[in-house]
């Protein structure tokens, strides 16, 4: 029985997060090349498919809470490591498609809603093979595409109008965050 969780009526971070996280997507996107941004998005996945396949289903399923952190969202500190992985699948599943659009379409008929990422409460084991096939998908694009250089921009429920460059600094960032979140479920996890 799938027993979803309903997405929040609009999950935010702090007004001073949100504009730090803004600042920090467009700072690194403008510094780093797509290259070095793609190595840190690689290696921050790794990372948490490393973690994930040391648990037991159980484990991975086990929902815990955890503290609120800068960059994460009061409403995704109850997660179990699964839920977390779905939510990843789902986020870097769509910022493929985006990047996608941006630089082959001038206007991407690409949306996105919060409750199109929110997880699965009864995601499972498969998630992690699932997050290792969108992360060689991400990665084979983002090659292709070479240096993200389209001007068109898409929107961001937090941040505003995006470039494609800006789009694949914030999924390394992103994936950053829920490497962190997963380190701290893990933490709490009952033996």
């Amino acid at each position: 029985m799938n027993s979803d969780l309903p997405p929040p009526p609009l999950a935010l971070l702090p007004a001073h997060e949100r504009h730090i996280a803004d600042f920090g997507v467009r700072a690194y996107a403008s510094v780093a090349s797509p290259a070095a941004i793609l190595r840190v998005f690689r290696t921050e996945a790794a990372q948490t498919l490393a973690i994930s396949r040391r648990l037991n289903r159980a484990q991975g399923l086990q929902r815990v809470s955890i503290p609120r952190f800068p960059g994460i969202e009061s409403e995704s500190c109850h997660w179990s490591v699964y839920m977390t992985l779905d939510h990843l699948v789902m986020v870097n599943t769509a910022i493929t498609a985006l990047i996608h659009a941006i630089c082959v379409d001038s206007a991407p008929g690409v949306e996105i809603e919060l409750a199109d990422v929110w997880p699965h409460e009864d995601a499972g084991a498969d998630r992690i093979h699932a997050l290792s096939a969108v992360v060689e998908r991400y990665s084979r694009l983002i090659e292709r595409l070479g240096p993200l250089r389209s001007r068109t921009r898409y929107p961001h429920p937090w941040f505003g109008a995006l470039t494609a460059r800006h789009w694949h600094a914030l999924a390394a960032i992103h994936n950053r965050t829920h490497r962190i979140q997963i380190e701290k479920i893990v933490r709490r996890l009952k033996p």
